[in-house]
């Protein structure tokens, strides 16, 4: 009989105890570049989360824990909106940050921008709705009264030195003819440096991603690119990865998902894809992500669900025997059980927990053997198996897992004290 080949396991999808991801991630790679800039926007766009509120101190201390992370770049606000963001900004500019550049949220209003520029921001992000049917119902506007509106606030940042992006929102249900010439107008006659295009109702596939990315890149190639996606529909992470393939600079985040509805492209998770799946340079302290979205969520209010990526519980639960088999079988092998059962081991995003097994209608004999080992019992293999019918019988009965309490009156009954 022919033994199956050995297949050599490496960087950078294979990392032991850190990483074992697909090679194809890397192997069947679209054009990518090395590296992107994440820019989080979870104390402005997270800040609209339903319930919701960011005290001034809350925001100083999300500020300090994502500059510590290493994000590039932090949307710290809209200061117009209250003395509470504009005291936080001016506390964080303060701070004089070395790894994440400040910038602000505003309207194309002379006073939002003069305001934002006193605070001392590196940066602005200018905002206007890109969608012409609700441009002309809701606004009355029309080209040369939006152009009036965006010209001057664009040149008035730049005047007073800022880095300027203008957000296009709604911009994916806009046509393409109308966006091409509001930004034909700006980058003609406006020093704009950076071009946020927005799925801002999450309803965009990446292929539509990748193909307006694509295009705009070709007209305007003085601009750089950003990506703000909303999570509706689940595309969020496929479409900043499409964006970044097609030309994109920078794709923006927030801690959690935070945000509006189903919320926006989660922080921790584009670092995650691209970092460790797909080798793109982000900047960011990957072992710093954990205890910055615990902070998150606890000034937030706002826990991770259950199946959240890397945050949520489920993640660190293990039920299924044939898993814990093979996981225990592969460690004897010398390969890294931690990785078998999940792409990225918890450690590496500095989540100080090791997989825990749990009981249930999944289980197996190697499950039941490992949880009487950490119970420091033996039992023969007759026993194991009463004991394994045991456990499913109880959690079809009671349509969940079994309780160590339960197991251990199991094990008292089949075992003796």
């Amino acid at each position: 009989m022919s033994e199956i080949k050995d297949y050599e396991l490496k960087a950078p999808y294979y990392i032991p105890d850190k990483l074992w991801t697909s090679p194809f991630n890397f192997d069947f790679a679209a054009s990518q570049p090395e590296s992107v800039e994440i820019h989080d926007v979870t104390l402005r766009d997270g800040d609209q989360t339903p319930g919701v509120v960011f005290l001034e101190e809350d925001r100083v201390k999300i500020g300090r824990a994502l500059n510590a992370m290493k994000v590039s770049r932090i949307e710290a606000g809209m200061p117009v909106v209250s003395t509470a963001i504009e005291n936080a900004m001016r506390r964080m500019v303060a701070e004089k940050y070395d790894h994440s550049k400040i910038f602000a949220f505003a309207r194309a209003v002379k006073r939002d921008v003069e305001l934002s520029a006193d605070i001392g921001v590196d940066g602005i992000i200018i905002e206007y709705l890109m969608n012409p049917t609700i441009i002309k119902a809701a606004y009355s506007e029309t080209q040369e009264s939006l152009m009036d509106k965006l010209i001057p606030s664009i040149n008035l940042a730049k005047d007073k030195g800022l880095y300027v992006s203008f957000m296009g929102w709604d911009w994916f249900r806009a046509p393409i003819e109308f966006t091409k010439w509001v930004v034909g107008e700006l980058y003609n006659r406006t020093g704009l440096d950076g071009l946020v295009m927005v799925d801002t109702f999450g309803c965009t596939t990446p292929d539509a991603v990748a193909g307006m990315f694509k295009r705009f890149k070709d007209w305007f190639p003085r601009l750089r690119l950003e990506f703000h996606g909303h999570n509706d529909i689940g595309m969020a992470n496929a479409n900043a990865l499409a964006a970044v393939q097609n030309g994109a600079d920078v794709v923006h985040g927030a801690m959690l998902g935070l945000g509006d509805r189903c919320g926006n492209t989660a922080t921790e998770e584009l670092a995650a894809v691209f970092e460790m799946h797909k080798g793109i340079h982000t900047g960011i302290d990957c072992s710093r992500i954990y205890d910055t979205a615990m902070l998150v969520s606890e000034l937030s209010g706002v826990k991770p669900y259950d199946s959240k990526p890397l945050l949520g519980s489920r993640p660190m639960l293990v039920e299924a025997g044939v898993g814990i088999d093979i996981g225990y079988k592969l460690q004897k092998a010398d390969r890294s059980y931690t990785c078998f059962g999940t792409p990225v081991a918890p450690q590496t995003i500095g989540r100080n927990e090791k997989p825990r097994i749990v009981l249930g209608k999944n289980s197996g004999k190697s499950t039941i053997k490992l949880a009487l080992a950490e119970m420091g019992r033996t039992a023969d293999d007759a026993q194991v198996k009463t004991l394994l019918s045991m456990v499913v019988d109880e959690a079809m009965a009671t349509k969940g897992l079994v309780s160590e309490d339960r197991f251990a009156e199991f094990v008292t009954d089949v075992c003796g004290t």
